[in-house]
């Protein structure tokens, strides 16, 4: 059966960063077991009758400083069916849930999983499905459930930024919705690019621009396959219309996308989209896939012209010859430290790939943990954590 997804808003007075690595060196233990070298594990805490630690899966993490911090979950193994959560931490501890999304909402049957966390300008919001928006306005201490204006699915959400003019959504079912206010029970949602919807917006999509819409990576549903910049302008997003692997860009808000047609993909890919794609700064981006059966079908690619081009990479030579999966990547503000993270299905363990040259070159590390890595989140290039199945939690330094 498959698994619904929610929209939530916590309050906040931050900014927004991407990922980063640190160093360190206690690897603790809990969650998703001990972390490795430099790496500390932050066990999550039960939700009532609900056991988070050991089975939920950390898909969203975010903090506002070294020890003011946020991270969202799905329901997974053992909590399957309950939704995920968010909960509240310090940099090295988990103290409290702050939503469960085992009740589920006003659209919701189910429970509430959670696609990631990101700030507002007067809050967080932590995006789950479409149809309904949790606001909190002290700092995560209570919250409401609510409609989400005009909107009406229960769709994952890839995407949700929201600005002082208004707010952007990126939904799997390949639609671009925004509004000119925050997300509540008035705002008026527009959907602006639908290529796949019947009829398709725009219609007649005009041949020049991309075909196919955001739909996504598959399970389990995650953000990596889309961004959108902090002032909603810039949306990119990975897609492979008639198995042709493609970024399609917008730098209108989502009014048009343009294709970037993809070259050097290798041919033990799997001919479908990269699995995702992360912005350094507004023209240095990388887009990323791996393979788990076959090591020569991974890749990461490299554009400095704002995705228009992509150039291939090397691999970290630690990872050479292995099958791995690469589900999630995200830069520190510096925009030159950066993580992709993922699995080493040959060693048996989490994977980090890190570079500190902006993607130019990348290094690896296997991570004492069993489980795959999905999410990760720097507040700058020495504070780092790290997420992923089982209740995998890992803090740098």
């Amino acid at each position: 059966m498959k698994k619904l997804i929610g929209l939530v808003l916590l309050s906040a007075c931050s900014t927004m960063n991407p990922g980063s690595s640190g160093s360190g060196d206690d690897d603790g233990s809990g969650g998703g077991g001990g972390g490795g070298t430099g790496w500390k594990a932050i066990p999550l805490i039960d939700d009532g009758n609900v056991q988070r630690s050991g089975n939920d899966l950390v898909t969203g993490i975010y903090f506002a400083s070294p020890d003011d911090g946020y991270v969202v979950t799905q329901g997974d193994m053992g909590s399957f069916g309950d939704g995920g959560a968010v909960f509240k931490m310090t940099g090295s501890e988990v103290k409290s849930v702050a939503f469960s999304g085992k009740d589920g909402g006003p659209s919701e049957l189910g429970g509430v999983d959670f696609v990631g966390i990101d700030p507002t300008p007067n809050g967080l919001i932590a995006f789950a499905y479409s149809a309904d928006v949790i606001e909190s306005t002290d700092h995560g201490a209570t919250f409401t459930i609510q409609k989400d204006g005009n909107l009406a699915g229960i769709e994952p959400l890839l995407a949700a930024r929201v600005t002082a003019s208004g707010t952007t959504l990126v939904r799997e079912t390949g639609v671009v919705s925004t509004s000119p206010s925050a997300p509540g029970p008035s705002a008026s949602f527009t959907d602006v690019w639908a290529p796949n919807g019947a009829p398709p917006t725009p219609n007649p999509v005009p041949a020049n621009m991309c075909q196919g819409g955001p739909l996504g990576t598959g399970a389990p549903v995650t953000r990596s396959s889309v961004y959108v910049s902090s002032d909603r302008q810039t949306i990119a997003y990975t897609s492979a219309p008639n198995m042709d692997p493609q970024i399609c860009i917008s730098t209108d808000g989502g009014t048009s996308f343009l294709p970037s047609i993809l070259s050097g993909i290798p041919d033990a890919s799997t001919d479908g989209p990269s699995k995702g794609i992360a912005f350094a700064n507004a023209t240095t981006a990388i887009i990323y896939a791996g393979n788990q059966s076959d090591a020569s079908g991974t890749y990461i690619q490299r554009s400095t012209d704002a995705g228009k081009t992509w150039s291939p990479v090397a691999l970290p030579s630690g990872i050479s010859g292995h099958a791995v999966a690469l589900n999630g990547a995200f830069f520190a503000p510096d925009a030159q430290h950066g993580w992709i993270v993922g699995y080493d299905f040959d060693a048996t363990h989490a994977l980090v790939l890190s570079t500190s040259d902006a993607g130019s070159t990348w290094t690896s590390e296997e991570l004492a943990s069993d489980y795959k890595l999905y999410s990760g989140f720097a507040l700058d290039a020495t504070h780092v954590w790290v997420g992923g199945e089982a209740g995998t939690l890992l803090a740098h330094p």
